[in-house]
């Protein structure tokens, strides 16, 4: 194997990364089944150029996580001890649990082990925007985001805006476009048990999904994090084709989990805005292959334009409300590490 040749300026962010006393907030949304299996099956599942020993499976019921993470002390401890050299960011993914089989040279599957793949994500941090994108080869996108806390410790803004175009024409110039706001603001005492009733497989999704997160409170990081990735580089010659593409797995283990709360999802707006650069992604990872905001949608940012680190954001997009199942928020520490490669394709 060559040896690899240092291309960016820093190696200070190179895994396991750690952020302590991170604050997350979690929104199950219910998502079109048809989204979930085509996902896996473009990206995992399809022979490029032969076939990967797994076949990636969606769960019964159709849900994803809008995760939104606040990062005031994140840093790398390759090669030396963590909080040496921090820094502050802010990421936003979507993301949800499948079943991972192995398939034998007969084709047969066995050995089923759920893992976490994450389609969507948003980091405001280039630092760690670059690195994972090359290290763990997770498709995020560099964005603006804020979020903003009031005095009630339990009310949330989030807004996130990257660059591109409202419309695709010869004039368009790329700008600084909205691409989601959520606001949470907390009702009445949210009856669990009523939402788990009212909404096939949402206990057994639940359970999955803390399952991931330690809810006990352990400080083992030794739970079900695994996430896959693909990383592929293009060939320059043939854009269709790829010059290496693999499946990467790796980890964020939660740990000292803190300040567990849940909101119904009624207490949640959840808006993703519509715009030509965002139109594919929200048709075949939210909403639904084909499917169009509805012609009555409002537009614009909820009470009027809002910019993000100063900067003017353009609202002026149809805004596509996602109804939000329920919500959590919770403290923890955070290790993300890399856990190696499954899979490179035409080895």
């Amino acid at each position: 194997m060559t040896r690899f040749v240092p291309n960016f300026s820093t190696q200070q962010l190179l895994p396991p990364w750690v952020s302590l006393g991170a604050r997350n907030w979690v929104f199950v949304v219910k998502v079109p089944p048809e989204c979930l299996q085509t996902y896996v099956d473009t990206h995992f599942n399809c022979a490029a150029p032969d076939l990967a020993p797994y076949y990636y499976e969606p769960f019964d019921y159709p849900y994803a996580i809008l995760r939104v993470t606040k990062h005031d002390n994140f840093s790398s401890s390759h090669g030396g001890v963590p909080g040496t050299q921090t820094l502050r960011k802010i990421d936003v993914n979507l993301a949800y649990p499948v079943n991972r089989w192995r398939v034998s040279p007969g084709n047969i599957r066995y050995d089923k082990k759920m893992v976490w793949i994450e389609p969507m994500a948003f980091d405001n941090n280039s630092y760690t925007m670059f690195s994972s994108r090359e290290i763990w080869g997770n498709e995020v996108e560099m964005a603006r985001i804020e979020l903003d806390e009031d005095s009630h410790p339990n009310h949330i803004h989030v807004d996130v805006a990257t660059q591109g175009l409202k419309t695709f024409s010869p004039k368009s110039v790329s700008h600084l476009i909205g691409v989601l706001h959520a606001e949470l603001d907390p009702g009445a005492a949210v009856n669990l048990g009523a939402l788990m009733e009212r909404h096939r497989g949402l206990a057994n999704f639940g359970g999955l999904m803390f399952a991931s997160i330690g809810l006990k409170g352990g400080n083992d990081f030794k739970h079900n994090s695994e996430l896959n990735t693909l990383k592929q580089f293009r060939d320059v010659f043939n854009m269709q084709v790829a010059v290496y593409r693999a499946i990467i797995a790796s980890r964020t283990d939660h740990a000292n989990v803190q300040d567990m709360k849940f909101y119904d999802g009624s207490d949640v707006q959840l808006d993703f805005m519509w715009s030509d650069s965002m139109a594919e992604a929200l048709q075949q990872l939210v909403f639904g292959i084909g499917v169009t905001p509805p012609k009555n949608s409002p537009t614009g940012h909820p009470g009027g334009a809002h910019a993000i680190d100063g900067q003017k954001v353009d609202w002026d997009l149809t805004r596509w409300q996602k109804p939000v199942v329920v919500a959590a928020s919770f403290t923890s520490d955070i290790r993300y590490d890399v856990t190696g490669t499954l899979h490179t394709y035409g080895g």
